[in-house]
């Protein structure tokens, strides 16, 4: 009975190996694939999709269409990536069974590729603020670009010259901040939130 059972699943992997049910990941992780700049990656872009399509965001150029910038999207999940400065067109390619960086969703026609009517520029505003962008997928139908929701997204920051007494006692309760030494006994401490 028990030999029975063993033959019994590993007909049944057999089966879905030869069918591709039994496959690795179908899709590469969520996240940066790859960031051609050299440029420090700092800006935000969150992208807000519907379950159902898988999605790659692909930056390039303004000026030369270079591609600099590419990320995977599982379609439904949160999503925010850091890119680098600069004026971007912003494309997005969408599908549902991912067949590779090349093919991306499909040759013949799986593959619906959305632009961005107007170049998205990511830089500093002012002397403390990260100028991003959060693009709104949802309402969009496949392959039209009039209903992308659009809209700004900013990272705050400050710096504090603080001293060494109280950086000790708060340093645990500040969150997201980064602490640099500075002259006779102070620190510098650098804040960041979204604004």
């Amino acid at each position: 009975m028990l030999i029975r059972r063993v033959w019994l699943c590993i007909a049944v992997i057999l089966v879905l190996a030869a069918q591709g049910g039994w496959a690795k990941a179908d899709h590469p992780r969520q996240g940066l694939m790859w960031n051609r700049t050299g440029l420090p990656a700092v800006f935000p872009l969150q992208v807000k999709t519907r379950v159902g399509q898988d999605y790659v965001l692909l930056l390039s150029d303004a000026q030369t269409g270079a591609d600099v910038l590419a990320a995977y999207i599982v379609g439904g999940r949160f999503f925010r990536v850091l890119v680098p400065p600069g004026t971007f067109t912003v494309r997005f390619a969408s599908g549902v069974t991912w067949q590779g960086e090349e093919s991306m969703f499909g040759r013949h026609g799986e593959t619906q590729v959305i632009e961005m009517p107007d170049p998205l520029t990511f830089e500093v505003v002012g002397l403390r603020v990260k100028a991003g962008h959060l693009i709104d997928l949802r309402q969009a139908a496949p392959g039209e670009a009039a209903q992308l929701g659009h809209e700004p997204v900013w990272i705050c920051q400050r710096t504090a010259l603080l001293p060494y007494e109280w950086l000790a006692f708060s340093l645990d309760e500040i969150g997201f901040a980064t602490t640099f030494l500075g002259q006779r006994g102070r620190y510098f401490e650098v804040h960041a939130r979204y604004c």
